[in-house]
């Protein structure tokens, strides 16, 4: 186990696909995964025009959670720290949302092989995802598999352990999405992160994941204007971090980079995607995803390198130190 990696518990119910994921298993990521994570459930839209740089500072908000309240003690588990544990009831709310948010998107990156996640929200403020009007619930995140399947995910976080109610309803909960650009979705799952106290007095970060067999009556469909104003608004964030932060300067790297020094932590993007996305949001948005597709690597791993991953991205984190820090009430337990 090296120092970056985590290790989390989690049982999943009712996939259909991959095989072999049902069951109660141990997930394992690295803070840089983490930390992209963190980036592409984001809520805020990339678009500049209209929000500034909403999409960076909304993420770097969601980075400093981690590092500050967050801890990993040396066999990879995630504890809350000290300090979490003191925060009041809003501000823990907050921390388990995003929390929640980030392993969702590792779930799905992780385990459904999937290449493009993003918020609802983020495609929906610039390219008018269009959801029915009364709609008594949606999903968070949605998504493309590397095979062109698309996944929708409701992503929960909880700062206490869920109950045996919360499970079955979960499980017994309806798929609310029953197309996405007119394609039923092959995974639609459930999924809550959450800490389960131990005899020391540590919490320990765990994770349940479901996903319901049956469509809900009221079911919705999701209208995706085109596959190619989906990668834009994919990559878009990416592009404005790269403008925000403070560019790394090597004219023989494949990738373009930006570091936000404070924050312990470098966001990159493969030089010729970024271009040709540049030329997309210039008007020449035809055929952007085929031609992104045939510019990304062919890796069988989503982080390939430390760092680098399977959608021509990469955010490197310095958080090592932080985590390390022994504030988590575990004092009574050898380390």
């Amino acid at each position: 186990m090296q120092l970056n990696q985590f290790v989390v518990p989690y049982q999943a119910v009712s996939f259909p696909i991959p095989p072999g994921l049902n069951g109660t298993h141990r997930l394992v990521f690295t803070a840089d995964a983490l930390a992209h994570a963190l980036f592409t459930t984001g809520r805020a839209p990339g678009n500049t025009a209209n929000h500034g740089w909403a999409s960076v500072f909304e993420w770097l908000h969601r980075v400093a959670l981690m590092p500050a309240y967050l801890r990993r003690r040396p066999d990879g588990r995630i504890a809350r720290s000290d300090l979490a544990r003191e925060l009041d009831r809003s501000e823990k709310v907050a921390l388990s949302y995003a929390v929640g948010q980030a392993m969702t998107g590792i779930f799905a990156t992780q385990l459904l092989n999937v290449r493009f996640l993003m918020h609802v929200d983020r495609y929906g403020g610039s390219y008018q995802l269009v959801v029915p009007p009364k709609t008594k619930s949606r999903p968070d995140l949605f998504g493309q598999r590397r095979n062109g399947g698309w996944v929708v995910a409701e992503a929960k976080g909880r700062s206490s352990p869920i109950d045996a109610n919360l499970k079955n309803k979960m499980r017994s909960q309806k798929r609310m999405i029953r197309s996405v650009a007119g394609v039923p979705p092959e995974i639609a799952y459930g999924c809550c992160a959450y800490f389960e106290k131990a005899t020391n007095g540590a919490e320990w970060l765990r994770m349940y994941s479901v996903d319901p067999e049956e469509n809900e009556p009221e079911a919705i469909d999701f209208r995706v204007s085109s596959p190619d104003q989906f990668i834009a608004a994919y990559y878009a964030p990416f592009l404005t971090a790269l403008k925000a932060g403070e560019p790394v300067s090597d004219s023989a790297s494949d990738y373009l980079t930006a570091s936000f020094g404070p924050f312990g932590i470098r966001v990159s993007l493969l030089r010729s995607v970024a271009e040709r996305v540049q030329a997309a949001q210039g008007g020449l948005m035809r055929g952007l995803r085929n031609d992104v597709l045939d510019l990304l690597p062919d890796a069988a791993e989503w982080e390939m390198t430390p760092g680098h991953f399977a959608d021509g991205t990469g955010l490197v984190t310095k958080w090592t130190d932080a985590f390390a820090q022994h504030d988590w009430g575990g004092a009574d337990e050898r380390w």
